[in-house]
């Protein structure tokens, strides 16, 4: 089974800038509480994004017909977003883009990491921590950690910022294939004893049929041996006249 992914990267907030350390300055400072509140913003918007698009996939290939397909968006609240020691990397002098970069925390629910272990599992596709190694994400205990690199930037007329987050897209595929496996687990095991039941009464009239064939070869068999015994009874009586 492969899950399709699509990270988006900016959204658009409307916070204002009124809540900015020096709503004076073109710029907007990294460690503001409105930008880090966006940021999470950005990044809980992407894994939304991310799993509605990974909906309409399973929905359209009739992936999930035992499920509640809202199921799979909740999960994404179980997800935190943790932001810690935001600073600032460069101050645009020619425009109001402030790069920034902040150390991201992401914990993920054993619960959910366990569920989708095992759906995986079953359809022999790699364990989460596995996948993490690939995509070259920290991942330990459960959490992915991850320096944010992002830019900043407040609009025109100054009364929105922008939010650009360049490098999460490996994060959020592990979020996202995360959350999806676990989703899937009970379809997976569905689909699984479906096929075995299938393949069992396949097996099952298999075996009938070749009964039959077996029990009409037997027949004949008993037929043949019959006959010859009435022959070799025949010829005997006519030898001994």
């Amino acid at each position: 089974m492969k899950l399709n992914n699509k990270a988006v990267f900016a959204v658009l907030s409307t916070l204002a800038l009124a809540g900015c350390n020096n709503p004076f300055s073109k710029h907007v400072k990294c460690d503001d509480e409105s930008a880090t509140s966006l940021v999470t913003q950005v990044l809980q918007n992407d894994l939304a994004a991310s799993l509605d698009h990974e909906l309409k996939a399973l929905i359209k290939n009739g992936a999930i017909k035992d499920l509640d397909p809202a199921k799979l968006k909740l999960s994404a609240k179980n997800i935190q977003f943790t932001l810690a020691d935001s600073r600032t990397d460069f101050i645009d002098p020619n425009s109001p883009k402030t790069s920034c970069s902040v150390d991201l925390t992401v914990s993920i629910p054993s619960d959910l990491v366990k569920k989708s272990d095992e759906a995986r599992t079953k359809v022999d596709v790699v364990s989460v921590e596995q996948q993490a190694n690939n995509l070259g994400v920290n991942y330990e205990n459960n959490k992915a950690h991850l320096t944010l690199e992002y830019v900043l930037q407040p609009t025109d007329k100054g009364d929105k910022v922008l939010a650009l987050l360049k490098n999460t897209s490996n994060v959020q595929t592990l979020l996202s294939e995360t959350l999806t496996y676990a989703f899937l687990k009970p379809q997976i095991e569905k689909n699984q004893i479906r096929n075995w039941e299938a393949n069992k009464a396949e097996i099952q009239r298999n075996n009938a049929e070749n009964m039959a064939y077996s029990t009409g070869d037997e027949a004949i068999e008993a037929a043949d041996a019959a006959a010859q015994a009435a022959y070799e009874a025949t010829t005997a009586a006519s030898e001994a006249y």
